[in-house]
């Protein structure tokens, strides 16, 4: 689906059947941004449960639709819970987002992340460029045991972790083609690369989106929501690569119709909310800005 206008009605169908099915997906994630990752899916018409108790946990997975993972707090209690619902998904095919938030800033995070990037092959992960590095990385051991990158590296992945459209380490050359492989191959169906643009691949297909605002840098959590949207659209896609593409165009494309009513980040996010909830195909049609990437 090259063109354009095919992929935002494409995007909007996707909308509509969000709202019309109301999907549940399980959400485990940081305490910071629990409150307005929920408003997010209720306004996309999605419905949100956000239980991580031990003895819920089985039945919470068996009647959700999608379940999405976020370490950004990665308590032991809070990792074990993550890893039983990875596997719980795994063993019933849900549709499954892994948010390795801070991966590569020191070894226990590193651990956790690669820990949990081994779990339920089919799931997309979405990261910045560093954290799926280091996923990865031939200089840490499979149990994160050594820091996948410098002390000074590892300060600006938490720095900017939790948010979109910021560059952190590491750079967009054929070292993140060749992890990418790695991680496609063993790892995930479809990844999400979050920076100054969104890269969406899989194993045969890729798509830049160039959609967004500099303000959702200045807001805690707009990465860590976009992981909740994915899998909202990943529970009524078709695809992997379709759920992705899709939550980082209507996450873009909010995001810059938020900023035009905004004063300042206080503002942005009650406005990102509501263009969510009235999103619609004019807007989509006139906003969007994707570019495919022929694969080898």
């Amino acid at each position: 689906m090259d063109n354009p206008e095919d992929l935002a009605v494409r995007i909007y169908q996707l909308c509509l059947k969000l709202k019309k099915q109301r999907p549940l997906i399980h959400v485990v994630t940081n305490f910071v941004v629990m409150n307005q990752t929920a408003n997010v899916l209720l306004a996309m018409g999605a419905a949100p449960t956000m239980s991580w108790a031990t003895e819920d946990l089985e039945y919470i997975s068996g009647i959700s639709d999608g379940l999405c993972v976020n370490i950004g707090t990665p308590t032991r209690e809070r990792v074990e819970t993550m890893a039983t619902l990875m596997e719980l998904a795994e063993a019933s095919d849900k549709p499954l987002v892994l948010d390795p938030v801070g991966a590569g800033a020191g070894p226990y995070r590193t651990k956790i992340a690669r820990r949990l990037s081994a779990v339920a092959p089919h799931k997309i992960i979405r990261g910045n460029i560093s954290e799926l590095s280091s996923l990865t990385d031939d200089n840490s051991s499979p149990q994160g045991e050594n820091n996948a990158v410098s002390a000074a590296e590892a300060k600006k992945i938490l720095i900017n972790h939790g948010r979109t459209g910021e560059h952190t380490a590491g750079g967009q050359g054929p070292g993140l083609e060749l992890k990418s492989g790695q991680l496609l191959k063993e790892h995930a169906s479809c990844l999400l690369v979050s920076g100054k643009e969104y890269m969406i691949t899989d194993a045969s297909q890729a798509l830049i989106l160039k959609n967004g605002s500099p303000l959702m840098n200045v807001v805690t959590g707009t990465g860590c929501i976009l992981s909740a949207m994915t899998a909202a659209f990943y529970a009524v896609s078709r695809t992997p690569f379709e759920a992705a593409t899709a939550a980082c165009a209507t996450a873009g494309i909010a995001g810059e119709l938020a900023a035009e009513k905004s004063a300042g980040p206080g503002t942005f996010l009650s406005n990102f909310i509501d263009v969510l909830y009235t999103l619609d195909l004019p807007a989509i049609t006139s906003r969007l800005r994707a570019e495919y990437i022929r694969l080898p």
